[in-house]
């Protein structure tokens, strides 16, 4: 094999090997969650599990994995902070999806005025969410979301039409499963959003 074809060859193989390399690219995810009175939020777990299907996607945690690792910066609307905090840490691009809203909502939908009143709950998250490209120093997106889902329908048969009823509440177990199909629509919603604004980049 003639020099010449060595070289073609090696430089073929370094190509390769660094395509390969950057298919791999780390996302670190950071999720802010408000307390919930019935529970424990799952959206962290739910967003790793649903970005990790993406083989060209390595996902990482804001969590510390050493000791000297900078803390999260305190003011996540200050875009700089974040772009110096994540190219530290070492990512080509960092998540953050604040949830600021995370409740419940009863509404009425149907009323026979003295005889009774048909209420629905309502499961409601809001927050925002911010997706940077670490390496190319950019903002992809910078949006606030609300998802909501129909927990269920009571009626009520009273006349002084009252919504603290105490027949019209949920109990536990219905909105833990509620709240946890809320986060996993919300999470569908997030990830496409994300693979759109990523693919190809």
């Amino acid at each position: 094999m003639r020099l010449s074809t060595k070289l073609l060859v090696l430089l073929v193989l370094v190509t390769l090997i660094s395509t390969a390399q950057a298919a791999t690219r780390r996302m670190i995810l950071r999720v802010e969650s408000v307390p919930l009175a019935w529970g424990t939020s799952c959206l962290t777990e739910y967003l790793a599990t649903a970005l990790s299907r993406n083989p060209d996607l390595r996902i990482l945690t804001s969590d510390p994995l050493t000791d000297d690792q900078p803390p999260f910066p305190s003011d996540r609307y200050n875009v700089d902070s974040l772009f110096d905090w994540g190219t530290e840490v070492g990512g080509r691009y960092l998540l953050v999806v604040a949830v600021e809203r995370e409740a419940l909502e009863r509404r009425k939908t149907f009323s026979v005025p003295l005889l009774f009143q048909r209420w629905e709950t309502i499961g409601v998250i809001q927050g925002e969410l911010r997706l940077l490209d670490l390496q190319k120093r950019r903002l992809l997106a910078a949006e606030s979301f609300e998802e909501k889902m129909s927990g269920s329908r009571q009626i009520q048969a009273e006349a002084d039409d009252n919504r603290h009823d105490p027949s019209l509440h949920l109990v536990a177990s219905e909105k833990t499963r509620l709240f946890q199909a809320l986060e996993q629509r919300l999470v569908d919603r997030l990830v496409g959003k994300v693979s759109r604004l990523t693919r190809g980049r």
